[in-house]
């Protein structure tokens, strides 16, 4: 199982903020101090569907990498505990931390003028943070983006479910602006999740299909069980998303302990 004792103090999800001003009773949390691949890692683990991807630390056959991956598009990612890493900048020179090709040969390119260099967004102090791996990923098209997340609510004595039709966006913004848009749903954590609740959070999601919509109930339970499994406070899917063959897949996700 992979160790989720590294905890970090970083800058609490937005969606927690959010809840925050609903329900003032969610517990406090410590951040993981899991980069985006690790977190990948976690949740293949449990069978959740996650794009492929390489990690690579040297920007040498990195190309060669990407062509092993076996898909149209690459999506490079540098890998450090800050957000905003697509409009930042690297000491390099390179215009942000995320980058979209179809050719092996820039993910190489795009990798070496990463690996080593410090990059600045809005998150990182001063001095930036120096880019120690990067993540050579499938680029998706994405049909359809919701929001879900499994936040420990003391108040309600267990978990509680947040799901939004909104989701691939700033969901502070969402709670803010159309908070009738958020769904919550408690669980009786010694009787776990209850089939029809999930269905229907998963209908308020924007799944319409039977095929979508069992997988999304699938996925749903088997985040609840790394939920439960790792003793969290909170997991955090934005965006749970649907591609353009009707996948669903969950691109981007926050654990706290």
């Amino acid at each position: 199982m992979f160790s989720v004792s590294k905890l970090s103090r970083d800058a609490m999800p937005l969606m927690r903020q959010a809840y925050l001003r609903i329900s003032p009773t969610v517990m406090p949390v410590r951040h993981l101090n899991l980069h985006e691949y690790q977190s990948k890692d976690l949740m293949n683990e449990y069978g959740i569907n996650t794009q492929k991807f390489k990690l690579v630390t040297s920007a040498d056959g990195a190309a060669d990498v990407a062509s092993s991956l076996n898909v149209p598009e690459y999506v490079i990612k540098a890998q450090v505990h800050a957000g905003g890493r697509g409009k930042g900048t690297l000491s390099s020179g390179l215009k942000g931390g995320v980058h979209l090709t179809r050719d092996p040969k820039v993910a190489e390119d795009l990798t070496r003028q990463m690996l080593g260099y410090n990059i600045f967004t809005q998150q990182t102090p001063p001095e930036g943070v120096t880019v120690k791996s990067v993540m050579i990923a499938q680029a998706l098209d994405i049909a359809h983006e919701s929001y879900f997340a499994i936040l420990m609510d003391r108040g309600f004595g267990g978990p509680v479910l947040v799901a939004s039709p909104q989701g691939g966006m700033d969901i502070e913004a969402v709670a803010e602006e159309t908070p009738e848009l958020i769904y919550k749903q408690a669980v009786d954590i010694s009787k776990g999740l209850a089939p029809a609740d999930v269905m229907d959070l998963v209908e308020k999601m924007g799944f319409t299909d039977d095929k979508s919509k069992a997988e999304a109930a699938d996925q749903i339970a088997r985040l609840y069980k790394l939920f439960i499994d790792v003793d969290a406070t909170q997991v955090e899917i934005n965006p749970f998303g649907k591609d353009t063959d009707g996948n669903v897949i969950e691109i981007r996700c926050h654990l706290a302990h």
